[in-house]
């Protein structure tokens, strides 16, 4: 430095210098901060397909025989079982006794949405929630140790239902097989929480709709394979939903681009999932 201090031509270059450090130094920030942002997006896309997929493949792969009710290409209801039992005693032509694992304490009575018939190679389904099914305790063990049931130890077990005789097109008798069944609907619909995109709801019968997967992709469906088939289709009949053997969740993810970015960020995905049809 001189005695007299920077010439003006000498400030203005390093006013150009600064400018162009602080420029770069902008841009690279920018930069890192876009990679980042989008990266958060990737990840959140990709957990939100994985998310739905999860999902879907518990109620999937514990549908009852002849459980999948509707199958279309944005909403699928299955019907799986909660417990499982056999008519031990007949009170009456309304009344029939059961045994469930570890009595009514141990059931989640309220996602009950009916209770099934075995007939000779199927499922008759009567939708009923538990307080339409729900009979008093007082009796049926008893009921059911006369008729020639072990109870022993398992007293605590055993439970009346009602109104048997109006649920299915035979009335249950003794020695029948019943099962209390769950129902589920689920839908691709468009989001509540974030209006530009497609969530994925799950409605348990007898309960409100769920927003459970946000950020799907407007492609997001599902489709389904019948057996004796190798290709998958959209829509299903009801006449064919007893034969569907796979269902392919085609669970696309989209998120709108970080600030700064061009490109909404997607995540292709899809799972296929095989159908038992618990008997």
């Amino acid at each position: 430095m001189r005695p007299g201090g920077f010439t003006l031509v000498e400030t203005l270059i390093a006013l150009v210098l600064s400018s162009l450090v602080i420029a770069l130094a902008t841009h690279a920030f920018l930069v890192q901060n876009t990679f980042y942002s989008t990266l958060t997006l990737r990840a959140e896309v990709q957990d939100n397909a994985r998310a739905a997929t999860q999902l879907l493949g518990l109620d999937i792969r514990s549908a009852a025989e002849d459980g999948i009710v509707v199958a279309g290409a944005r909403t699928l209801t299955i019907r799986s079982p909660i417990a499982t039992s056999v008519i031990c005693n007949k009170a009456s032509s309304s009344l029939g006794d059961i045994q469930t694992p570890g009595g009514e304490a141990r059931l989640n009575t309220s996602t009950v949405a009916g209770l099934a018939l075995r007939n000779d190679s199927t499922w008759e389904y009567a939708l009923a929630d538990w307080s339409t099914l729900n009979g008093s305790d007082a009796g049926s063990a008893s009921g059911c140790a006369a008729a020639g049931a072990d109870t022993t130890g398992a007293s605590t077990e055993f439970h009346r239902i009602v109104g048997l005789n109006g649920l299915f097109s035979t009335t249950p008798v003794e020695g029948d097989v019943v099962m209390l069944f769950r129902e589920a609907t689920y839908t691709f619909g468009l989001s509540v929480l974030d209006s530009v995109s497609t969530s994925l709801f799950r409605t348990p019968r007898g309960f409100a709709e769920l927003e459970f997967v946000t950020g799907m992709d407007s492609t997001a469906q599902f489709q389904y394979r019948v057996a004796g088939s190798s290709t998958y289709v959209d829509t299903v009949t009801a006449a064919s939903v007893g034969a569907i053997d796979a269902i392919r969740v085609v669970a696309n993810a989209r998120k709108t681009a970080a600030t700064g970015g061009l490109d909404d960020v997607t995540f292709g995905w899809s799972t296929e999932i095989a159908v038992r049809q618990i008997r």
